[in-house]
């Protein structure tokens, strides 16, 4: 089955608005894409955005996102060190009052390295794109409501037998790329501020995030899945 097809046959079934991003992380920059042509801010949650609303494929690099989340989760930036980053908070902190207290920030970024996995590969650059245009992709984003998620993570959960991991906090990139990119495993998260407004989700929308083999894996179950998930209880309400 083709991206394209994976995509459709989910969305015609769960009435999914959103096309799906895929993203892929390259050892090398690529020779046959465009290259991002300016510095994104606050990072890759905008390209996500620009990708869904220009439909284009382009690859980013560590020079062109204010925010490094994305390619420090991607392994394209190395993750920064404790001094760098407790620097960085402070200046994030000064624009955007996130936290009660500059302590508080600190805190909860040393709980997030206990849940984040450590990204130890290095690598060059990471595409962005819509799914249907990018050949296996490392990571697939669907944007869609909890119900809709809710029968994804059952068709999951169906084939694997393995919970999915749901995230809250501040950020999004440890959760929807980090996570899903370290583990191997699906995610979702509601994400945060910056990720809802510059990726442009609407209220009813969160973020799952499907390793690319993981999707695959679910795909040939999905529509028994999710027509049984739509009859639950039937018989026992008749």
């Amino acid at each position: 089955m083709t991206n394209q097809q994976m995509q459709e046959t989910i969305r015609s079934v769960l009435g999914i608005k959103k096309e799906f991003v895929g993203i892929k992380v390259w050892k090398e920059e690529p020779q046959n894409l465009s290259k991002y042509g300016e510095k994104a801010f606050p990072g890759m949650c905008t390209q996500i955005g620009e990708v869904l609303n220009a439909g284009n494929t382009f690859y980013t690099v560590e020079d062109q996102c204010f925010c490094t989340g994305g390619v420090i989760a991607t392994g394209v930036a190395p993750s920064l060190s404790e001094e760098d980053r407790d620097e960085m908070l402070k200046v994030h902190f000064e624009i955007s009052k996130g936290y009660k207290d500059v302590e508080t920030s600190l805190e909860y970024e040393k709980l997030m390295d206990t849940i984040k996995p450590s990204i130890e590969e290095k690598n060059a650059a990471v595409q962005l794109g819509l799914f249907k245009d990018i050949e296996n992709p490392d990571l697939v984003l669907i944007f869609c409501t909890p119900g809709s998620a809710d029968i994804l993570n059952r068709s999951y959960t169906y084939v694997t037998g393995k919970p999915v991991q749901g995230f809250g906090g501040n950020g999004a990139c440890p959760f929807a790329i980090q996570y899903p990119y370290g583990t191997k495993k699906p995610s979702f998260t509601y994400s945060d501020v910056a990720w809802r407004k510059y990726v442009g989700l609407a209220d009813e929308e969160l973020t799952m995030s499907f390793p690319y083999e993981s999707l695959v894996q679910l795909i040939e179950h999905f529509p028994t899945v999710a027509e049984e998930y739509k009859h639950y209880g039937e018989m026992l309400d008749m």
